[in-house]
């Protein structure tokens, strides 16, 4: 309780601090329906009561989501600082400046907010946007995630996570999957994700020892992207293995007595780790070298010891085709290629930019 009032007491600063000079922010409101409306958000605020306050009024501008829980306003609540909290919005209505003009939607029909600072593009966009979150906390959360396309839950328990729940991934298992049209996935974006492997072994097996997400083309099957934990990634080489629609890349050169112990360089193995893929066809300015794709695990760039370069005539770019995601078995792809050990999955998110900056320290 201490640690809440304290929480609204610096909330109530900062929104003073802020007053009058509050930049424009955007927002991305998924519906109930699956729809999303993109935009500038107009409301003033977003007001409710919380256990700490019964009359709060939250200035969108420190608001990153709110996501719904209940038809009458229940809602947690994360700002830009990483804070989380329970809120009972009291809004009837959001009022969204979209590229069908100014929108009045009723807080019934939302099931999240997605806020960003990031400039506002004149087609009611952003210039950079989270497009997709699931937090897998339970099957209503696959079904309906807080932002993007909603998804199909096919099978799996759910276990404590990092932030409340996650879905418990078991080998040659598909558990869920979401739908991605084309043009959903851009020439630059990021993926990040928490997981903890659950295996028992310290050594590292094949290929999908585990594999922790994979991306196909929706018509045909082919792989786009991926990681993975391998002891040969078929070139030889070892360690975490990398697929993008601009390379492969793989941590550690040849094929050896490979433990977890030497590919998680920050903490243990068995603990939650934070995993990031980026990718910019273009090259990723915020990088050493610009490189076209990376690995970040733990916020810290993961080296190549090997790189395969690949080309349209390889795979098709992200933005030409659609494409599933899949949590993490496809019955059509040979079981070499579906993971092979059991593990947690929490906080999934896809970025439409090449973010590199995360906010790792979530208790």
């Amino acid at each position: 309780m201490a640690k809440l009032m304290a929480l609204a007491a610096v909330a109530v600063a900062a929104f003073a601090a802020l007053a009058g000079a509050l930049p424009a922010v955007s927002v991305t409101a998924s519906l109930k329906d699956g729809s999303t409306v993109k935009g500038e958000f107009l409301t003033d605020k977003v007001k409710g009561s919380t256990l700490f306050s019964k009359d709060l009024a939250l200035e969108p501008s420190i608001v990153h989501t709110v996501n719904f829980t209940d038809t009458n306003g229940e809602s947690r609540v994360e700002l830009s600082s990483g804070d989380r909290f329970g809120m009972t919005v009291i809004n009837p209505s959001f009022t969204i400046k979209s590229i069908l003009g100014e929108l009045e939607i009723s807080r019934g029909n939302v099931r999240s907010l997605a806020f960003s600072n990031r400039p506002v593009t004149p087609n009611g966009g952003s210039t950079g946007e989270l497009i997709f979150h699931c937090t897998f906390d339970d099957e209503a959360s696959v079904r309906s995630p807080s932002v993007g396309p909603v998804g199909k839950f096919m099978a799996g328990g759910f276990a404590d996570g990092k932030i409340n729940r996650a879905l418990m991934v078991m080998p040659y298992t598909k558990h869920a999957a979401f739908d991605f049209p084309v043009g959903f996935i851009k020439d630059s974006g990021c993926i990040e994700f928490w997981a903890k492997i659950l295996k028992q072994s310290p050594t590292v097996a094949t290929g999908g020892d585990p594999r922790l997400f994979m991306i196909t083309c929706a018509d045909d099957h082919q792989m786009a992207c991926n990681i993975d934990i391998v002891s040969n990634d078929g070139t030889g080489n070892s360690g975490f293995a990398l697929r993008t629609w601009y390379g492969c890349k793989s941590s550690v050169k040849g094929m050896r007595y490979l433990r977890y112990a030497d590919l998680f360089t920050s903490g243990d193995w068995r603990d939650w780790h934070h995993y990031a893929v980026v990718w910019d066809s273009n090259g990723i300015s915020a990088l050493p070298h610009a490189p076209k794709a990376a690995l970040l695990v733990d916020g810290k760039l993961v080296a190549s010891a090997g790189f395969e370069p690949l080309s349209a005539h390889t795979v098709r770019m992200p933005s030409e085709t659609p494409h599933v995601l899949g949590i993490t078995n496809d019955p059509v792809i040979d079981a070499e290629h579906n993971t092979k050990s059991p593990f947690l999955l929490d906080e999934f998110k896809i970025w439409n930019y090449a973010k590199t900056d995360f906010l790792l320290n979530v208790d």
